[in-house]
């Protein structure tokens, strides 16, 4: 079988990345030939199997060089799937690159469909929600998700269930149980009773600006030796640091930078902080749950559906202050 790909991973063209050894696997049963909008156009051989294209171009040529690459290997091939990656402007790509004799299949990794946030989220969102809720999820063959939320909130938009599989991420339990942390948390910062662990892409869907602002609040209203820790980086690391220094609260609150290894903190934490906004899955949390530390979670992703509600996991409503306080309070 031969699959065509249209991705926005700009990783996969490079061969020692982890999502390109990703590309690999997929390919040990099948020829796989991937298209990335970039700007440089390039050929990277991943594989005998898998290729991946560089589309070349300036950000606004990319969409129509890739057409352009695509048409070119549809000429070439023989493909009897066309995969996108998300449902909007390479799953419009996709689409306009169909012909009948190959099955359209998109893929969506994030609940887009489940809720206002992300078609008020700036006008470019707004327009490529409709593009997809219109055009592009109607006219695919096949749907392809991560998660139970997500398949539900694309059948509440009229799509039959039969074209929708899940597919979750794999989530690799037995090495996360088995896995003895190097370094401990609590020997790392022994002057907190309690030390909390926010761990994701900084940025605003992740939502870790309410958080910060959540975490000072409780501090100064119950008085106990705490610790916030947040690991990663992203677009709104500057700012989510300017906020912590105007608050006064870099004592407690610090940042951790890009992790080589999570699972050090994941595993020696009292608990995993999840604020997200919208999530189509949640990996973060489901290692979490692997690795037996509790989490509290607003209700998005895996949440009330993968990960259900017990002694270990608060799931609480999105932005609910005192909800969300009240379950660290109760840690």
């Amino acid at each position: 079988m031969r699959t065509l790909m249209l991705s926005l991973d700009q990783e996969i063209l490079n061969p020692d990345s982890r999502v390109a050894a990703r590309m690999r696997s997929y390919g040990q049963n099948k020829t796989i030939d991937i298209i990335i909008p970039s700007v440089k156009n390039n050929t990277v051989n991943l594989s005998p199997t898998v290729t991946a294209y560089g589309s070349g171009g300036t950000k606004w040529q990319q969409f129509f060089y890739l057409l352009k690459r695509g048409s070119g290997l549809l000429q070439l091939n023989n493909y009897e799937i066309i995969t996108a990656q998300d449902p909007f402007l390479v799953g419009f790509a996709g689409m306009l690159l169909k012909q009948k004799k190959q099955i359209f299949e998109i893929q969506i990794h994030g609940d887009f469909f489940g809720g206002s946030y992300y078609r008020n989220s700036g006008l470019k969102n707004w327009l490529y929600y409709y593009l997809a809720r219109w055009l592009v999820i109607p006219y695919a063959d096949q749907i392809r998700v991560v998660g139970e939320r997500v398949k539900q909130s694309i059948i509440k938009l009229g799509i039959r269930e039969e074209k929708i599989s899940v597919q979750p991420i794999v989530v690799p339990v037995k090495e996360i149980q088995e896995y003895i942390p190097k370094q401990n948390a609590h020997d790392l910062f022994p002057e907190f009773n309690k030390i909390f662990l926010c761990l994701g892409r900084l940025d605003t869907v992740k939502n870790v600006g309410w958080l910060i602002a959540v975490f000072n609040d409780y501090v100064h209203n119950n008085h106990v030796p705490v610790l916030l820790l947040i690991a990663g980086d992203g677009s709104e690391r500057n700012q989510l640091e300017i906020q912590v220094k105007n608050l006064d609260a870099k004592n407690y609150i610090r940042f951790l930078g890009a992790l080589k290894n999570p699972l050090d903190y994941l595993k020696t934490v009292d608990c995993l902080l999840f604020p997200s906004l919208s999530e189509g899955y949640g990996l973060v949390a489901m290692e979490a749950a692997a690795a037996g530390t509790k989490i509290i979670m607003n209700d998005v992703g895996v949440a009330n559906y993968e990960l259900k509600a017990s002694e270990r996991v608060t799931i609480v409503a999105v932005n609910d202050w005192v909800e969300f306080m009240t379950a660290l309070k109760n840690i």
